[in-house]
């Protein structure tokens, strides 16, 4: 049977080569190894031309490794450009260090895998979420609610919208296929629901009504909260710049009540927008149950029990909750003494 000559190993080949320095036949010894007489030859010869070194790297030129200067780089392009493809990517890496190896758009999709970057859904965020004008305003913001933190009873006020088709985003559905749900094209009217919400008493007030915020209507909603709370306690109303909020120095407020606007783009200083979370998970399970009753009701019923619902639904907007919200809420504090860019 003849030998198989795939593989030699560096054992073999220095057997060969010090069987010739003593001089005895090599040949007859790379035979008896399963060696052809002409890869002998070649073993024993290239030795002689190493200075006696049997082994060396196997293979042609290797794909060069990316340095720590390269990587650094490739990581700042993705976050400079996070659209850019793989060989945008590469043409860019060679622009910013032309005098590095040339690498491939799979060796720079492997590095970045090795960095946990991967493909995900583009947000386009407007250029004033962190710009230094908004961040500025967020520093002063965080350190006036430092300073006042022991004088004020702290409100925060929002609305939100509600509808029928108020419903859960994630679904299942067997691995290949789309989650797909059959709706409506129209959502139908909206119900809104304003909340004022403090971490001591949970939702202090709360109001629902169809159609849009209008200053009027909020400025009443402020005056409406005001007589909840206990009297000579000062108190300041937090919210954000939105258009109906504009005139809310003319909703004649009692004295010990203070406002207080938050910082553009800054969703994050407002436990508001957690009770709203709580309020709508859970009103996106009940009316999963119910919609399809619903959308047999006359538009009026509808809309009641629409809004019997979201009143129910309120019961989650507690003490403890709020609590919580502002926990997670003063994370966002150091961040905006520091002037970072801030995502939402």
């Amino acid at each position: 049977m003849p030998a198989v000559y795939s593989k030699i190993c560096s054992a073999d080949k220095t057997r060969m080569f010090q069987a010739y320095t003593r001089g005895e036949d090599y040949i007859q010894l790379a035979r008896q190894i399963g060696i052809k007489r002409t890869t002998a030859y070649q073993i024993v010869s290239r030795a002689l031309e190493h200075d006696g070194t049997v082994a060396f790297p196997r293979g042609g030129l290797r794909s060069v490794k990316m340095s720590q200067e390269m990587l650094e780089t490739v990581i700042a392009i993705v976050s400079d450009h996070p659209d850019y493809t793989l060989t945008m990517i590469n043409r860019e890496l060679r622009v910013r260090l032309p005098g590095a190896p040339h690498v491939t758009p799979s060796t720079i999709s492997n590095v970045l895998k090795g960095q946990l970057i991967t493909m995900k859904k583009l947000e386009d965020v407007p250029t004033e979420r962190n710009s230094e004008r908004t961040k500025a305003q967020r520093r002063d913001f965080a350190t006036w609610l430092l300073q006042n933190a022991q004088r004020y009873n702290f409100i925060y006020i929002d609305e939100a919208g509600i509808n029928i088709w108020t419903k859960r985003t994630r679904g299942r559905a067997r691995r290949g296929d789309r989650a797909v749900r059959i709706v409506q094209g129209r959502c139908g009217q909206n119900l809104a629901m304003t909340f004022a919400v403090n971490v001591l008493n949970g939702l202090v007030y709360h109001e629902l009504h169809q159609g849009r915020m209008t200053a009027e209507r909020f400025n009443q909603f402020l005056l409406e909260t005001s007589l909840q709370c206990n009297p000579g306690q000062e108190v300041c109303f937090i919210f954000d710049n939105a258009r109906a909020h504009g005139r809310a120095a003319e909703a004649n407020l009692p004295a010990q009540f203070e406002i207080q606007y938050l910082p553009p783009y800054s969703p994050f200083l407002n436990i508001c927008e957690n009770a709203f979370a709580l309020r709508k998970q859970a009103l996106k399970t009940r009316l999963a149950e119910v919609r399809h009753d619903l959308l047999d009701q006359p538009f009026n019923e509808r809309m009641a029990t629409l809004a019997q619902l979201a009143e129910q639904e309120t019961a989650v907007v507690n003490s403890n909750a709020m609590a919580a919200a502002f926990r997670g809420m003063q994370a966002y504090m150091p961040r905006s003494f520091d002037k970072e860019n801030i995502l939402m």
